[in-house]
């Protein structure tokens, strides 16, 4: 709370946050269940290794957004506006909704509205970005796919230039054209974190893609490992991409099925394991910051409040 002893808008964001969040999770997180509880259970052993590698990569992908913030920006505060924003994707109003939580928490101190969207759609590009990378990789090996499938996905990389500077400049400018106001390149992060970015994001993908390869070898011993990983990153990207489907809810799903070799059910099956294990590496993760945010909160001395209050920057 600031010194006003007014709850800054953050507060709101991320309490709403909760309040759909939470429900909008425990009703993915059933209909997730309900379709683990149909897999043959021999098969559950996988869950194990996969939901170690899904909140392994979740810690990247929190990495991969808090170093487009400024120094000054507490790590607790940026953990706490990635996590506990992924827990309303799962809502009907899906990608919308977990962008804005995002980057609405991460409102305070030296960061002002404009800083915070800047960085939450540039984490969103950089993730893209890094996904990009892995066409190559699919493309080499599923030689099953039409030519011109795996040529599209040879040139996937070249998403590399959206993280140049002149390009994020010249988006920013587009942006403040649209709505009538003048761009501030200085809330653009800097190169070093953008690529850095990239960089986590890239592992952070390659992470999930293993979780989903480990289950996928699981559920058919035939199936190729890097070709799952790679299959699965560029799939998440096509499901990421529609924006407006909770948590792509679905489109991921389809489009694993055309990339990856294999009999259908596998890959679905597979998908549907891996499902449950992010839901549950979500909660996780979502749980610990709150908790961690709560234990800090009451260590905090009475008379020094967090300062919690917007520089009043925009984009």
């Amino acid at each position: 709370m600031s010194r006003t002893g007014r709850r800054p808008v953050s507060w709101w964001i991320r309490l709403a946050t909760l309040v759909v969040g939470v429900p909008s999770l425990l009703v993915a997180a059933w209909f997730a269940a309900g379709d683990v509880g149909e897999v043959d259970r021999s098969l559950w052993w996988a869950l194990v290794p996969a939901a170690i590698l899904s909140i392994l990569s979740l810690l990247l992908q929190g990495r991969a957004w808090s170093v487009l913030l400024p120094d000054s920006v507490d790590r607790v505060v940026a953990d706490d506006a990635f996590f506990t924003s992924q827990l309303v994707k799962y809502s009907p109003v899906g990608g919308f909704a977990q962008a804005g939580a995002q980057a609405g928490m991460a409102v305070g101190g030296d960061v002002g509205a404009g800083r915070a969207t800047t960085a939450m759609v540039v984490s969103k590009l950089t993730m893209v970005v890094a996904a990009g990378c892995f066409g190559p990789v699919l493309a080499v090996t599923n030689p099953s796919l039409p030519t011109w499938v795996r040529l599209l996905l040879c040139l996937t990389p070249a998403t590399l230039a959206v993280g140049h500077p002149a390009v994020l400049r010249r988006s920013l400018d587009l942006a403040a054209r649209m709505v009538r106001r003048r761009a501030d390149h200085s809330v653009l992060p800097p190169p070093s974190a953008v690529w850095s970015s990239v960089a986590w994001s890239a592992g952070g993908l390659a992470l999930t893609g293993a979780a989903f390869a480990v289950l996928a070898v699981t559920v058919d011993p035939d199936t190729d490992l890097l070709q799952a990983t790679a299959g699965f990153v560029v799939a998440w990207a096509i499901g990421f991409l529609v924006i407006p489907v909770p948590a792509g809810l679905g489109v991921r799903e389809a489009a694993i099925a055309a990339l990856v070799q294999g009999p259908p059910g596998t890959k679905l099956v597979a998908a549907v394991m891996l499902r449950m294990v992010t839901i549950a590496a979500e909660a996780l993760l979502a749980a610990a910051v709150r908790w961690r945010s709560a234990r800090r909160g009451r260590a905090q001395p009475a008379g020094d409040p967090v300062t919690d209050e917007p520089d009043g920057s925009t984009a």
